[in-house]
């Protein structure tokens, strides 16, 4: 077996049990944050849910200043994890921090990848896994003004599919054919923290990529994720859809720097306190 296929073996589902006394407990008022106080009962296998004590940001790739400004305001910590150049290598590294930091008692992981949005290898491996032609992830109207640059997009995006198409049953291999070290250790963290039962918030479509390979691999992951935000990118609505998650805010970003992920998170927070008030 490969390492992708190794690990995602261990994962596990979510605790029925403490779902189902989430929902019989919960409050109809409650909306969505009902819906979070399950997850995170599910997640921690207890109801009433125990609080969020240690969250912690792990951001494949350079944390900006006011990202981390904002975790501090959040109480939040912020680990910028500069993956190796080797896919294989960063994978691996991927799993070791989320075992570091699941050790020190991280309760809840905020994931994101820093930099472009989406980035060629994002949206070649969103389309390769949905079975999503290149031009339905182009970007429409007014942002597809220039022609010339919108078909050369097209092109090199439809190149880079067909150049991994023939690994697409092989993980590990389809790690290497797409040189992206971003999403090999965005895959080891969303994947071993499914496997230690730790959730996730899932933030920028790099990520949302990476979880999809996660998923492929082993369907039970996605019980343990939430992704953060809604975007404009066709690409990050093509792989929501295909994780069959509902974003936990409606903001439209497009920053793939964290900062959604850790609002998100805030979110997730002030649920459990809810959650946990008969506990």
């Amino acid at each position: 077996m490969t390492a992708l296929l190794e690990l995602g073996a261990e994962v596990g589902w979510v605790d029925a049990e403490a779902a189902d006394a989430a929902r019989e407990h919960a409050d109809p008022r409650a909306g969505r944050l009902g819906e979070l106080i399950e997850w995170i009962a599910a997640t921690q296998g207890h109801y009433p849910p125990r609080g969020l004590r240690r969250i912690r940001c792990v951001i494949v790739g350079a944390a900006e200043p006011t990202v981390t400004d904002l975790a501090a305001g959040l109480g939040i910590g912020v680990h910028a994890l500069t993956p190796p150049a080797d896919p294989a290598a960063a994978f691996s590294a991927g799993t070791e921090l989320t075992d570091t930091e699941i050790e020190s008692g991280v309760d809840l992981l905020v994931l994101a990848t820093a930099g472009q949005s989406p980035s060629p290898a994002a949206a070649t491996l969103v389309g390769l896994l949905t079975g999503t032609e290149p031009v339905a992830l182009l970007p429409r109207g007014v942002a597809a003004l220039d022609s010339a640059a919108w078909i050369a997009r097209a092109e090199a995006l439809r190149d880079a599919r067909r150049a991994v198409q023939r690994v697409r049953t092989r993980p590990d291999d389809l790690l290497t054919a797409l040189d992206s070290p971003a999403i090999a250790a965005a895959a080891g963290v969303a994947l071993r923290a499914a496997a230690r039962r730790t959730p996730v918030v899932l933030d920028a479509t790099a990520t949302l990529a990476a979880a999809l390979l996660c998923v492929d691999i082993q369907p039970r992951a996605t019980q343990w994720w939430q992704v953060a935000d809604t975007s404009p990118q066709r690409a990050h609505r093509r792989a929501v859809e295909r994780l069959e998650l509902r974003p936990l805010l409606d903001l439209g970003t497009d920053l793939a720097d964290g900062s959604a992920g850790l609002l998100a998170a805030g979110l997730v927070r002030a649920a459990v306190a809810m959650g946990g008030r008969d506990g």
